[in-house]
């Protein structure tokens, strides 16, 4: 919780008033001597935590002397650790009413308790008394004006309720006995990884879903030790973990990132990430892209704004990370921020702070990227998603419908009627608002055509409109990627191996604004004739240049063409022996000679541009064919679509 929480019992020689003939209290040092020895004792036992036995002694103290104000005092501090907050809202105006400037800190605690309450507007007056009071001690100033403005926003924050019904998740993996918590979940919703407290010490667990349920959540047996195991995200295929490893062998500081794979059907051992992302410092909660190119996490470093920051860095070419630099102070606060979640739209930040305006505690927030790409002032989520509870650790689903946190609220209560919470984790339907950009995303195998062996092709992805590579990464050695895709961009997706053709995919996703389902893909690779061999291929099965955009009823190639075009120059380039057949392909609308003709000036248009590139005219040649072979029915648009195609065969 925000609430700074104070514990007095060993304060109060510090924190006596000065007395005054005629004050109407007992002090310490004015109580009776036989009941200044008893005090001692309670003293003892409430330094100890023995909050029942000093408490039945404060009230034997009272009733012989119920203006021991300090008696009282230390009885309010009670009951607020053992978050009675009504019983020391009362015992604190009671201290309050026999000596209102005995101790300034006063009014800062019986604030604290009354926004614990939720009496967030009775709470302002009480922090402008304690402001109106203390002059000296700053960093209490400091943190009295963060609560207040945190009471300001929680008194209007509940008048007005946000659409809010978070469903805890089964006990599949919200097990009765323990904490669980940090929900990260895979891009396509199967796969959740989250800790568990287990015996004092944090492990991961993960859960699968089948038939849209939760399967029982079992250990990672393979990255579990008798150390913590937590802070950590998902990339966006589910196959890399990145995660907070604490004081294990090899580390910069007290706690740094570490990453491992999931190769082979288990994990691989984590390694450290190794500086410049890891520094003598604290680091811990990273967040990943989509693309697995851009990590924000939280750090205490220096050169931060305020406590723990969150930072940014960038992957480069040679795979190492760039230096962190801090998302700046309009993310971060003068408190601590921490949790970050980006989401895959790459746009819009989640994360947790004590430090922004909120209902106290961690609340949830979003900053969103603008097109300068700077971030923007921090949104809060709103109540009742953010309580009064620590909210944290929020996970969103790709088209932003969906959240999971984790939370300490639990509507149980203990014998004296006090609510008591465990971590558990929930999911909620996210507002509007709230919500990301939409994101599907594209997943596949690569594999060999002819011996349907997978390949851990390299797989590029970019936006047509500013051949910005928006995505590039090797497949899994079974050929396996996925791609998010924010929707609101066209897209090209190429998969490449040495040695074959190459694979494309087209994503028109800038008219989409909702992503009905992801794209399946089968990446076959057809292999090259080996250096020398002149003997034409046995598999001539064509490559569709699904990347090559004509105007309707045109034959002059778009802009958007030149990446797929520049691609096959390169292949021919470096496979000097090779030659191809290109060809055109119309649907149904039409004449068919119109079509017949307009196929082959597509085709001869191809041609051109790889003439223009340096190939040899004598390794090429074009043909059209119209409508006649046709891969898709031409009753729709989206088969017409298809239909409309050129591609080129091995000669």
């Amino acid at each position: 919780m925000r609430y700074t929480i104070i514990l007095f019992f060993g304060l109060y020689c510090l924190l006596q008033g000065t007395l005054a003939f005629g004050q109407n209290y007992t002090t310490r040092t004015t109580l009776a001597p036989k009941l200044q020895k008893q005090f001692e004792k309670v003293r003892t036992q409430a330094e100890a935590k023995n909050f029942t036995d000093a408490q039945s002694g404060l009230e034997k103290i009272l009733q012989e002397d119920p203006t021991f104000i300090d008696g009282i005092i230390l009885l309010a501090n009670i009951h607020y650790d053992e978050q009675n907050y009504p019983k020391a809202i009362q015992r604190y105006q009671e201290a309050l009413q026999l000596g209102p400037d005995y101790q300034t800190r006063l009014y800062y605690q019986l604030a604290l308790a009354q926004m614990r309450s939720d009496d967030f507007t009775g709470s302002l007056s009480t922090w402008d008394q304690f402001l109106q009071r203390e002059k000296k001690n700053t960093e209490l100033i400091k943190r009295a004006q963060r609560n207040r403005a945190d009471a300001v926003f929680a008194a209007e924050a509940i008048k007005k309720p946000v659409l809010f019904n978070p469903e805890k998740l089964p006990s599949s993996i919200n097990n009765p006995e323990q904490a669980e918590f940090l929900p990260a979940v895979s891009a396509d919703g199967q796969t959740m990884v989250f800790s568990r407290l287990v015996q004092g010490q944090e492990d991961f667990f993960v859960s699968k879903m089948e038939n849209g349920v939760w399967q029982n959540a079992e250990p990672l047996i393979a990255l579990n030790t008798p150390f913590n195991e937590a802070g950590h995200c998902l990339s966006a295929d589910g196959k890399t973990l990145y995660f907070t490893g604490c004081n294990l062998a090899k580390s910069l500081g007290g706690c740094d990132l570490y990453v491992s794979y999931f190769q082979d059907s288990s994990w691989t051992a984590p390694a450290n990430l190794g500086a410049p992302i890891n520094s003598g410092a604290w680091e811990s909660l990273p967040s990943i892209s989509a693309s697995g190119k851009v990590m924000i996490f939280a750090s205490d470093r220096a050169g931060g704004v305020g406590g723990r920051d969150l930072w940014l860095s960038r992957q480069l070419p040679d795979g190492k990370w760039s230096n962190p630099r801090n998302l700046g102070p309009k993310v971060n606060s003068l408190g601590d921020e921490q949790a970050p979640f980006l989401h895959p739209d790459g746009a819009t930040l989640y994360f947790m702070s004590n430090g922004h305006p909120g209902m106290g505690g961690f609340d949830l927030y979003l900053s969103r990227l603008d097109s300068a790409g700077n971030w923007g002032t921090p949104q809060n989520l709103g109540y009742p998603i953010n309580t009064r509870a620590n909210e944290g650790a929020l996970s969103v689903s790709l088209d932003g419908s969906r959240a999971w946190f984790s939370t300490d609220v639990e509507d149980t209560h203990n014998a004296e009627g006090l609510k008591q919470g465990r971590s558990d984790i929930y999911t909620f339907t996210m507002l509007e608002i709230n919500r990301p950009k939409v994101v599907t995303f594209a997943r596949g195998k690569v594999f060999d055509l002819a011996t349907q062996a997978p390949l851990a092709a390299e797989v590029e992805v970019q936006e047509l409109a500013t051949k910005r590579v928006f995505y590039k990464a090797k497949a899994a050695t079974d050929g396996s990627f996925m791609v998010c895709l924010p929707l609101g961009q066209n897209y090209a997706l190429n998969a490449n191996h040495p040695g074959y053709t190459f694979y494309s995919a087209n994503f028109e996703l800038a008219e989409v604004r909702n992503a009905a389902q992801a794209y399946e893909l089968s990446a076959g690779l057809q292999a090259l004739p080996a250096e020398g061999v002149s003997t034409v291929p046995a598999d001539k099965t064509p490559v569709i240049l699904r990347n090559v955009f004509f105007a309707t009823g045109s034959a002059v190639l778009s802009p958007e063409s030149a990446p797929e075009l520049d691609r096959l120059a390169e292949l021919l380039q470096q496979n000097p022996a090779l030659k191809i057949q290109i060809n055109g392909h119309t649907d149904n609308v039409g004449s068919d000679a119109d079509n017949l003709k307009l196929s082959e000036q597509r085709a001869k248009a191809v041609y051109t541009y790889l003439v223009g590139k340096g190939i040899v005219a004598t390794r090429l040649s074009f043909k059209g064919f119209g409508e006649t072979q046709p891969i898709a029915d031409n009753a729709t648009e989206a088969g017409r679509r298809e239909n409309r195609r050129t591609e080129f065969v091995l000669q």
